[in-house]
């Protein structure tokens, strides 16, 4: 059994329409209610029937950047946008027992800087590769509560109010008010995982979105700073904990951060830099496994995402922060850490020339996303892919996996989810496949 930090309390379950009774909890259906909300199919060309190659893009939807969510508060937020505003995927999860995605949205809009209620969408994603397109249905919206019923906030105001009562007076670790939501996955209970980048947290939440555990993330990856001077170690505001991934036989939980911690990179100009990502390995009682460093493609790059393949291997999102024609770097991984170092007694390691004695995590390129045969590069690529899940197999035996891009609630930004199919052979072997160049 995995060791929890239990948050005691009952959900609660908003009724909008007739209730649909899913694995013991009541869920309710409900469409986008409005023109703004109807998915817009893009306008990307269609993948290359004829071409025999081991990744595919099979489907892509663009969603308008002021769709609207079925979000149970209205009114707006202090931008003027509404409460219910479509946006900001930075997770995606497809859940068995339901046959169903669900999308994690993040802090909110303007980075922090409105009374955000964080929140998921369970919605219904079917893929047409005839006509390279993905239809959606969003079936609800819910949102994340504490332990005793509270909304989770995204602002920044409430996560400064988190972080002095914890680290200035000497309040409550597990007290907390405020999220940024980063990644999401089902465990095996039916509840849901969810990596928060501002604690950083590991947390369970039920499928309606009531906290009901936390797991201990050690102090070194803990945030020390919430401004632009920083100590001697933890995490980096806003570059925390992005992605998080569970192993089919549940044997590991392994949390990665977004950029390098303060101590296994360099201060310069108020920022941190470097390429040694740590990874966080758990094993399947919660306990600390082990620490091990993934290298980054350069430093302009983070790690968006992380999903398992198997026991030791992961896809790997890693991205730069560049939108449109000037986007260099948007690739998926397949990341081995068979053969990589525990890391747990080097509590720093700044170089990127690593020791003889430590081995980084093995990578192989996957997928270039800004390869032309995709048609995503250009003017309209996003800026922000951040989320990535497997969905059901093709018929063929292909794995599809989904992708889904942030677009900051930015009304003018679309949202955009593909799916690719990828041939098992590919997953099975990495002979064939790319391995970065030693710098």
């Amino acid at each position: 059994m995995m060791k929890w930090r239990s948050a005691i309390a009952m959900d609660v379950v908003r009724s909008v329409t007739a209730p649909i009774a899913m694995f013991g909890f009541s869920f309710f259906v409900a469409a986008m209610s409005s023109d703004a909300a109807e998915p817009r199919l893009s306008s990307l060309r269609k993948p290359n029937e004829a071409a025999l190659s081991p990744v595919e893009l099979l489907g892509v939807i663009e969603i308008a950047g002021n769709a609207t969510d079925e979000c149970p508060i209205e009114g707006k937020l202090e931008d003027g946008s509404p409460l219910n505003q479509f946006g900001g995927l930075s997770g995606i999860e497809y859940d068995r027992r339901s046959d169903r995605f669900i999308l994690l949205a993040d802090r909110g809009a303007g980075d922090g800087l409105v009374n955000f209620p964080c929140r998921f969408h369970e919605t219904d994603l079917t893929l047409h590769p005839a006509t390279a397109t993905i239809q959606m249905k969003l079936i609800e919206t819910r949102l994340l509560r504490s332990a005793d019923g509270k909304n989770f906030l995204g602002s920044l105001e409430s996560h400064g109010i988190d972080f002095a009562a914890t680290h200035t007076h000497g309040g409550d670790l597990d007290h907390f008010t405020a999220l940024d939501p980063e990644g999401i996955r089902c465990m095996a209970d039916g509840n849901l995982l969810v990596s928060d980048e501002y604690g950083p947290r590991i947390l369970k939440f039920s499928p309606t979105g009531s906290l009901i555990g936390k797991m201990v993330v050690p102090n070194h990856f803990g945030l020390h700073s919430d401004g632009g001077v920083y100590g001697s170690m933890g995490s980096v505001p806003n570059r925390g904990l992005e992605g998080i991934a569970i192993t089919p036989m549940g044997s590991r939980i392994v949390a990665t951060v977004q950029s390098p911690l303060v101590q296994d990179g360099r201060i310069e100009n108020g920022r941190v830099l470097g390429r040694n990502c740590r990874w966080l390995v758990l094993d399947d009682a919660g306990d600390v496994e082990s620490e091990v460093i993934y290298q980054l493609d350069d430093e302009t790059t983070g790690l968006s995402e992380i999903l398992a393949i198997d026991e030791t291997r992961f896809l790997v999102l890693e991205r730069d922060s560049v939108p449109g024609a000037d986007a260099k770097n948007k690739r998926i991984y397949i990341a081995d850490l068979s053969n990589a170092t525990d890391v747990k007694s080097h509590p720093f390691l700044k170089d990127a020339n690593l020791p003889a004695s430590i081995r980084a995590v093995e990578k192989h390129l996957l997928v270039d996303l800004l390869d032309e045969r995709f048609g995503i590069r250009g003017e309209s690529a996003p800026e922000k892919p951040e989320g990535m899940c497997w969905g059901k197999p093709l018929p063929d035996g292909r794995r599809t996996l989904w992708v889904c891009c942030d677009n900051d609630f930015v009304a003018s930004n679309s949202s955009w989810i593909y799916a690719f199919g990828i041939d098992s052979s590919v997953i099975s072997s990495t002979e064939h496949l790319t391995q970065p160049s030693a710098d």
